[in-house]
Order: structure tokens, then C-alpha cells, then sequence
């Protein structure tokens, strides 16, 4: 049946019959433990009425005694009175199937069933006994015992009943789940898993996996664009590099002029080189490589490092850099790429802006770098993060496209984030790093 594939059902199916085993055996040991609870209690009250008879005994003789079996015997109740002569002839009372003599407890066979009887002898001979029925007690241990077995048959059912509406719901579920994912295959990664709104398991499970996919969108669309970008950005100097060298072919031989050409194709395939490992720097930082050899460093001495190396660089410009650190700011992270972060972040300041240069680091931690030039505009803020992505005005200026890229990649693998501020009179690039990292000097050796 196809509704026993399904995992719920099948779970119910064997949770049911593991209860119904388990109360079957429960109902024999039950059974047993109960008639045996009941025949102890028909034992205290048989040797109570005994010993009753027996004061009667004391009291009024044996006469008296058996006015008491024939009152006994009168009331047709559950217990039974029976008085013999010590050569085993009645003298009152009633108790059939009994035995012509008995002392103590014994279980018989009688006319009714089983019956429980107990036998005393007096100073005389005369025998007297008392017993009662088994047939009741073994009806109410029987009752006791069946009620566990028909008590697991009813949740058994209702087991199996709720293990049936589970597995269609689940089903539901699970059908636009993998409705989602085979659309997913076959290459729509704009479709996210269905959510019921419910916040159970499976709506988590589904914000997780959408989450997934929204990167693994992302990713692709950044691969297809940077696909496109390649080809086109490397396009130009490559043709040209052929063109000049096809011209140089053609031309008659000159040394000079074959050295020009010479040195200047080295130097447009340094520049494509130099593109290339850029981008394998950028894969590499945003699949998460080197986070194996993560340590834990003092962010504010690598940033005045790399400041001072830079107030050089800059004063050689013409320009200013100015600096606020915050002391004793520590994080976990990789030295050697925040700081090509940071170069990254002052280079593109000193290429592509104007005025003063200001670098602040503070508590978060946050590291910012800001210029006084026209700024970006809010519409291509995200796209300058972007691989070779270039504003109009700066198409001509040296560089890759690939400086914050790189740095957008290294403070992702950073658990961090970098946004920008600013459009008119200056640029400010920010990057706030996670609050993972570590926060105490003690941590770092």
C-alpha cells in the first residue's frame, strides 16, 4: 500500500504494535499478579468468618455452631458453610463439591467452578468449612488484566488514524519542497521552498535552505557577470597585444622598435596576469580559504602599520592622511588580508579621490576610510563592489576593477560586512566586522 511508504504511518504502524505486544504480555502478568492479589484478599476474608464461627463455637457450643452454617447456608450469599461430623456426615450448612475432611487451604473443582475453601478441626472431630467461589475473582482479574490490551488497540488506532493525517500533510509539504528543488535543477534558482507560516521545523528548515539558495543565487549571477566582464575587459588588451605584435611582424626589423613592442607586451600581459591573479585571490577569500589559518591579532597596531606606510605614500601625492585609532581593539582574522583590505581601500582614495584621507578604527570593531572627492552616486554604490565595475569618470584612471571587490570578499570571510556613505563632497567605505571576535589582549599571543 502506498500509504505505508510514507515515514509516519510506518513509525505508527510500529509504534502500535510494539504497544499492543507490550500490553498483551502486561495483560498475562496482570492477570496473574491480580487473581493472585484477590485470592489473598478471598483467603482473609475466609479465615475472618472461620474464626468468627469459632468464637460461636466457644461461645454456644456446637450447637450454636450450626445454627450458624444453616443461617449460612439461608442467605445464598458468596460464602458457603459446611459442618461435619467427624465420620464425615453433614451436620449443617451446604458446600458442595467439598471434601470429607480438610485442615487449611485448598483449591477444588466444585459444581460452579473453581471454589477456595478453608478447613478447621474442632477439639470433637468435627470439621469446619469455609469457601467461596473462584469464578468472580477470576472475572474481575480477567477484566483487570484485558482493560491495558483494549486501552492499547483504541491508541493504536488512534496511532494510526493521526500517522495517516500526518503523512498527508507531510506529503503536502514535502511535495513543494521537491517541486521547489527539481525546478532548482533545472536551472530556475529563483524559486524558494514553500513556508506554511506555522514556524514549525520545516518553516525553518525552509528560511535556511531559501537563505541557501538566495546566496547560491547570487553567486551565480556574480559568476555569469564576472564571465561578461572578463571577456570583455580582457577582450581590448589582448586584441590590442595581437595587433602589435601582427604590425611589429609585418614591419621591417628593427631592434629598437622590436624591443619597444617587446617590452610593451610584457607589460599588457603583466597587466593580464595581474588581473588574473586578482580574481583567483577574490575566489579564494570568498570560498573561505585561509580562514584555516586565522589568529588572533591587534587590529589597531596593523592598522597604524599600514597607515604609516601609506602617510608616505600620500604626502608624496600632495595629499593628507590623517588617522583615529582606537587602542586595544583585537579581532580573529587573517593579518595579511585585512591589510591588502586597507590598501586596497587607501589606494582607491588616493586614485580615484580628492583632499584629505581619513582612516578611523573603532570599537565594534569598525574601520572606515574617508575622502573629500565627488563621492559615489546611491545607485552604484553596490556596483562599484562589484568586479570590474568602473564609474565613467574613473575608466581611464590605472586599475583593475578589482581592488573592493577584494575588499568586499576578505571582509565577508571575515564574518563582516562593508557599506559606503556619502554622495556629494566625499566617499566614506565602512566595514563592520562580526562581534565574534576577540575583544581582550590576553588573547592574543
Amino acid at each position: 500500500m502506498r500509504w505505508l511508504r510514507s515515514f509516519a504511518p510506518r513509525v505508527a504502524l510500529l509504534v502500535g504494535g510494539v504497544v499492543l505486544v507490550a500490553s498483551v504480555g502486561g495483560a498475562g502478568w496482570g492477570w496473574l499478579r491480580a487473581q493472585d492479589a484477590l485470592r489473598r484478599q478471598l483467603d482473609l476474608v475466609l479465615a475472618t468468618d472461620a474464626e468468627g464461627l469459632l468464637r460461636d463455637y466457644e461461645t454456644y457450643g456446637l450447637r450454636g455452631l450450626a445454627e450458624a452454617a444453616t443461617i449460612y447456608a439461608r442467605r445464598q450469599g458468596p460464602l458457603r458453610v459446611l459442618l461435619l461430623a467427624p465420620d464425615g456426615r453433614p451436620i449443617a450448612g451446604r458446600l458442595p463439591g467439598a471434601p470429607a475432611r480438610l485442615r487449611g487451604f485448598v483449591t477444588l473443582e466444585g459444581e460452579e467452578g473453581r471454589q477456595r475453601l478453608l478447613g478447621a478441626l474442632l477439639p470433637d472431630g468435627t470439621n469446619l468449612l469455609v469457601g467461596a467461589s473462584l469464578v468472580p475473582v477470576d472475572r474481575a482479574a480477567a477484566a483487570l488484566a484485558w482493560t491495558p490490551p483494549v486501552a492499547a488497540a483504541i491508541a493504536a488506532t488512534l496511532a494510526l488514524v493521526l500517522g495517516f493525517l500526518a503523512a498527508r500533510r507531510l506529503e503536502a509539504r514535502l511535495a513543494g519542497i521537491s517541486g521547489a528543488a527539481q525546478a532548482v535543477m533545472a536551472g530556475d534558482l529563483t524559486q524558494r521552498l514553500p513556508q506554511s507560516g506555522a514556524g514549525d521545523e520545516f518553516d525553518r528548515l525552509a528560511v535556511t535552505i531559501n537563505a541557501m539558495l538566495a546566496r547560491i543565487e547570487t553567486l551565480v549571477a556574480e559568476l555569469r557577470q564576472v564571465t561578461d566582464d572578463i571577456a570583455h575587459d580582457l577582450r581590448s588588451p589582448l586584441s590590442r597585444l595581437r595587433q602589435r605584435l601582427e604590425a611589429a611582424l609585418a614591419a621591417p626589423r628593427d631592434a629598437a622598435a622590436d624591443s619597444a613592442t617587446l617590452e610593451a607586451a610584457i607589460a599588457e600581459l603583466d597587466e593580464t596576469l595581474a588581473t588574473f591573479a586578482a580574481l583567483m585571490r577574490i575566489a579564494r577569500a570568498e570560498a573561505g580559504a585561509g580562514r584555516e589559518s586565522f589568529a588572533a591579532l591587534d587590529l589597531s597596531a596593523l592598522v597604524a602599520d599600514t597607515c604609516e606606510i601609506y602617510a608616505g605614500v600620500a604626502e608624496e601625492a600632495g595629499r593628507v592622511l590623517e588617522t583615529r585609532i582606537a587602542p586595544g581593539l583585537f579581532l580573529v582574522g587573517s593579518p595579511a588580508l585585512l591589510r591588502q583590505a586597507l590598501a586596497n581601500l587607501l589606494d582607491n582614495a588616493l586614485n580615484h579621490a580628492e583632499g584629505r584621507i581619513t582612516v578611523a578604527l573603532e570599537a565594534g570593531p569598525v574601520l572606515s576610510v574617508s575622502d573629500e572627492g565627488p563621492g559615489i552616486p546611491e545607485a552604484e554604490r553596490d556596483k562599484v563592489l562589484r568586479r570590474f565595475y568602473r564609474l565613467d569618470r574613473s575608466r581611464n584612471a590605472p586599475g583593475t576593477g578589482l581592488g573592493l571587490a577584494m575588499v568586499a570578499a576578505i571582509a565577508r570571510l571575515h564574518g563582516g560586512r562593508i557599506g559606503l556613505e556619502g554622495a556629494g563632497g566625499g566617499t566614506r567605505f565602512i566595514i563592520r566586522f562580526a562581534a565574534a571576535g576577540v575583544n581582550t589582549p590576553e588573547k592574543v599571543r
